[in-house]
């Protein structure tokens, strides 16, 4: 897609992230807006999602597109930028998401696994509580 440009995100763009992580229902666990990063279509900022260091393991989380800009591939090239990110930080370690929408994950080349660290068991336990829809919620890792 033209003119969407990905990059960390400032402290100006926290406010909005915010207000879309409680709007959306997103994890806003120990958030730091320091670990988010935005995708901006001609300088508005339309979707974010942030990297989780979790020491042995990456985690993609939080990860809005605005309604206004769904389907049009912004959450799929933020979604693979942050797995790249990850993986370039330390490609050893496995990178994970959470989700109540796997066939996005699916879609965009993660894989359902089992072998899910127990932290992340706990969260996928967590927000299944949240999950009103009877959506299943389900762990990928990264290629």
């Amino acid at each position: 897609m033209q003119n969407v440009r990905i990059q960390r995100t400032t402290k100006k763009d926290f406010p909005y992230i915010e207000e879309k992580l409680e709007k959306y229902i997103l994890d806003g666990d120990n958030i730091d807006w320091r670990t988010f990063f935005v995708a901006r279509l001609n300088r508005k900022t339309v979707a974010f999602g942030r990297i989780i260091n979790h020491g042995e393991y990456f985690e993609i989380a939080s990860l809005g597109v605005d309604y206004y800009h769904r389907k049009k591939g912004i959450g799929r090239m933020i979604l693979l930028s942050l797995a790249e990110k990850a993986k370039r930080r330390d490609s050893r370690k496995p990178v994970y998401c959470v989700t109540h929408s796997p066939v996005f994950f699916k879609k965009s080349g993660f894989k359902e696994t089992k072998d899910i660290p127990e932290k992340l068991k706990l969260k996928k336990c967590e927000k299944c509580k949240f999950d009103s829809a009877g959506s299943r919620v389900m762990i990928f890792s990264g290629k």
